[in-house]
């Protein structure tokens, strides 16, 4: 392990987290003996479960306006390739810390503090965060999850069947889904269509959607089930608005089960930071507070 990167142990799981974007970097999942979470190898995608902020997806043309200045940023915003500082740790839970900085305010013209918690809670993680608006001013924000499951030894990603634990009256659910570049575009959007509260990852199942981009807090948990129809792994997500479903194309070692307050920007916005779709607002002094839980099915 890295420099101030933690590792925790119970009897069902060991994980590490890194000070790096202080994100989760390993789920090993001791009662079946195998690695859940992505290894993040670079030549297919670098990445494990990284913590999205400020911002979710890409930003029209890579600017915003806020205030009569534009500024210029990166998909997924700055927390992913910043280092956090340790905060706490007790034998099983960690928490790490990023603030503003010179180099973050030249980007992102607000005064913060994001605090990223991990607990263990049997079979199950704990992803928790919090944001502090240490500015005077209110602030505008997105926050979100990006872990990657990996296929486990012998299964492909086709293997795979979503199960978004809805009963049949409850009938389709609607998603919304970027263009190549990136952008949402309403035209893209749609109903996927369920079996029993299931669909199943057939081949040609990413291209109806790059990204399954699922709105409206339509979907508390999600899973991925496995050949015969056991569940792997469940994101349990209540109350958040959105979830992201996506994997590489054509390679296909994972699937990333997303959380997310915020989503990227609609084809061609041009209007004003606080006026985009999913913003959250935080009044000076305020905190932010939010969760979701990784449970790995014995």
């Amino acid at each position: 392990m890295g420099e101030g990167n933690v590792r925790l142990e119970n009897q069902d799981l060991l994980i590490e987290v890194q000070a790096f974007g202080g994100e989760l970097s390993r789920i090993y999942d001791k009662n079946h003996q195998r690695e859940v979470l992505w290894e993040g190898r670079p030549e297919i995608w670098g990445r494990h479960a990284p913590i999205l902020f400020p911002f979710i997806g890409k930003l029209y043309d890579g600017k915003y306006r806020f205030q009569g200045m534009e500024y210029g940023m990166t998909a997924h915003g700055f927390a992913r390739d910043s280092q956090f500082e340790l905060l706490s740790q007790t034998q099983d839970e960690v928490w790490y810390v990023l603030k503003d900085s010179e180099e973050t305010l030249r980007k992102y013209p607000f005064h913060f503090r994001l605090e990223a918690g991990h607990r263990l809670e049997g079979n199950s993680i704990r992803v928790m965060w919090r944001v502090v608006n240490t500015g005077a001013d209110t602030m505008y924000f997105m926050l979100g999850g990006h872990p990657a499951f990996k296929t486990p030894e012998g299964i492909t990603v086709h293997d795979f069947t979503l199960d978004f634990h809805r009963k049949a009256e409850q009938g389709p659910i609607h998603y919304q889904a970027p263009n190549e570049a990136g952008y949402e575009m309403e035209a893209l959007s749609g109903q996927l269509e369920l079996t029993d509260g299931t669909a199943k990852i057939v081949p040609g199942f990413f291209d109806q959607a790059l990204t399954y981009i699922f709105d409206e807090a339509q979907v508390e948990a999600v899973s991925l089930l496995l050949p015969g129809g056991q569940p792997y792994v469940t994101v349990h997500c209540p109350g958040i608005p959105y979830l992201g479903v996506w994997t590489m194309e054509k390679t296909h070692p994972f699937v990333c089960l997303e959380p997310w307050f915020g989503r990227c920007d609609a084809d061609g916005y041009q209007g004003e930071l606080q006026d985009r779709e999913g913003e959250v607002s935080l009044a000076s002094g305020q905190e932010f507070t939010a969760d979701y839980v990784i449970e790995i099915h014995k």
